[in-house]
């Protein structure tokens, strides 16, 4: 039995509708949301401490600076 067309379907087919959207963009969208809620969950739970001072290793701002002019 031949499934009944829809409304969205009949306007589509006569080029009233614009098409639906791929079931990959969807997918991507709700990847690329999951991964920007985690970053962002993921910089509050570390209390947003980022920056280039992490990467020197040094904990006094005095010895960062020193570093820095060299």
């Amino acid at each position: 039995m031949p499934r009944p067309v829809g409304s969205h379907e009949r306007r589509e087919a006569m080029g009233e509708a614009p098409p639906r959207m791929p079931r990959w963009v969807k997918v991507s969208v709700l990847v690329v949301l999951v991964i920007a809620v985690f970053l962002v969950l993921a910089m509050l739970v570390v209390d947003g401490e980022h920056g280039a001072g992490l990467h020197t290793g040094a904990a006094d701002p005095a010895v960062l600076a020193t570093t820095m002019a060299i």
